[in-house]
């Protein structure tokens, strides 16, 4: 089984705006991305046959987590904020210092693709203030391509994304141990793992926004693009609204139907499901409020499958 050793991260296109392919792995080949603590991104990872245009389905086959593992101490409050307190796991669980457990959740905060090397993303690349270059365009910009901080991304489930580019370039990064919905904190409990997965190509959905997929339900991932747009203007709800829009045309087109036909079951069953809040503008509170807008906000929009009659 191929390894993408998580050396990688510090060998491999570092600074670079564009990069090379990491390796290549063939469609139904499990293969396994190690990834180390918080958000730099191992790949990209060439997968043979695909183009772009074309959707690929990832499966998250099991997840291993390595210490040490660190609880978040932030929050929206400034006197909720303070020092990572150190965790022990045992059992399946995460046992803080004292008082608390915490069953252990291992979820993919970020499994990417390549986006279109239009002239905004090479330029976000090069203007990174942390010198990412690459590595910036598949975890900042979040989007139709990237990050998704959602806690359903554990073993067992998949992710259907469209290719941007030839060959996908499949980048994973971002481990969480554990991660509450809208990761009030900033961060969940950041660990290093070993990945494993397999691409086939996606079958059975609609693929434009992201859609995870659990045994249970599917799930479109929709984000904010104001880092992308270069504007202010879009806010939370404005993601939502356009989570209810794309679903409806995930339900129409699984059902061969209209939009119309889907809104009725969409109004009626949707969950929406906060994956990253913390960019609300006014999250962080100190002394009042100020006039920051809201970014980097990321969500799901949730059907049960059993919604459909065939």
């Amino acid at each position: 089984m191929q390894v993408f050793q998580r050396k990688s991260i510090q060998t491999h296109c570092v600074g670079h705006v564009w990069p090379e392919f990491l390796g290549q792995v063939r469609l139904s080949e499990s293969f396994i991305v190690e990834t180390e603590r918080f958000n730099n991104a191992n790949g990209p990872i060439a997968i043979e046959g695909i183009s772009a245009g074309e959707s690929i389905a990832v499966y998250i086959e099991r997840i291993h987590i390595h210490p040490p593992y660190y609880a978040p101490n932030g929050g929206p409050l400034f006197e909720g904020v303070g020092d990572p307190l150190s965790l022990e796991l045992e059992d399946g669980y995460f046992r803080f210092p004292a008082h608390f457990r915490l069953k252990a959740s291992p979820s993919v905060g970020n499994i990417a693709v390549l986006p279109q090397p239009t002239e905004t993303i090479l330029d976000l690349a090069r203007h990174d203030p942390l010198g990412r270059g690459w590595r910036r365009i598949v975890n900042d910009p979040r989007a139709k391509h990237c990050h998704q901080d959602c806690q359903y991304l554990r073993a067992g489930s998949s992710i259907h994304l469209k290719a941007q580019v030839d060959q996908a370039g499949l980048c994973v990064a971002d481990v969480h141990g554990y991660i509450g919905q809208g990761e009030v904190a900033f961060a969940g409990i950041e660990v290093q793992a070993d990945v494993q997965l397999r691409v086939e190509r996606s079958e059975g959905w609609l693929v434009d926004w992201p859609l995870v997929e659990t045994k249970d339900e599917i799930m479109l991932f929709c984000s904010d693009t104001n880092l992308l747009g270069g504007s202010e203007s879009q806010s939370y709800v404005d993601v939502v609204r356009e989570a209810y829009r794309a679903i409806r045309e995930v339900v129409a087109a699984r059902v061969g139907g209209t939009v119309a036909e889907a809104n009725s079951i969409v109004a009626s069953a949707l969950d929406i499901r906060n994956c990253a809040i913390y960019g609300l503008g006014n999250y962080i509170q100190e002394d009042g409020k100020s006039a920051q807008p809201d970014g980097d906000i990321a969500i799901v929009a949730c059907l049960s499958k059993d919604v459909f009659l065939d």
